[in-house]
């Protein structure tokens, strides 16, 4: 009979990807680094199997000034997670309303983007991403 290891996989891969993600956050300035404090984070692949790395916004507010960082964040990840393909920045709003699959995502009032779900914005980490291709 084998013996059951000390720890699961599923805790070990968290514990890996907490401090990778606590690594990641402790080497970027301290004001991008406020701003990911009120974020949330996660890998998952996407739908082609890209590796992606989400950083979840609880708002606009936050997100905006970690899109004018992007290329810093991207420059980390690509120095401390090797095979991340991609960085996604999304907006979920914490008091979203329940809407049916059809409906409008966005609402936009003057100019403004009042995002009542989930919204995400994609980065490649490969480099090839400039500001110019928005």
């Amino acid at each position: 009979m084998l013996s059951q290891p000390i720890f699961d996989d599923r805790a070990l891969n968290n514990s890996l990807y907490q401090a990778l993600i606590e690594r990641f956050c402790d080497t970027l300035p301290s004001s991008i680094q406020s701003q990911l404090s009120e974020c949330s984070f996660g890998f998952a692949p996407s739908p082609t199997g890209v590796k992606t790395f989400f950083i979840v916004s609880p708002s606009l507010d936050i997100a905006e000034p970690l899109l004018s960082d992007i290329d810093q964040i991207v420059e980390r990840v690509q120095t401390l997670m090797i095979g991340v393909g991609q960085v996604a920045l999304c907006i979920q709003p914490q008091n979203n309303s329940v809407e049916t699959p059809y409906s409008s995502n966005l609402c936009h009032s003057s100019q403004t983007l009042h995002p009542q779900s989930m919204m995400c914005k994609i980065f490649p980490v490969n480099g090839e991403y400039s500001p110019l291709d928005d």
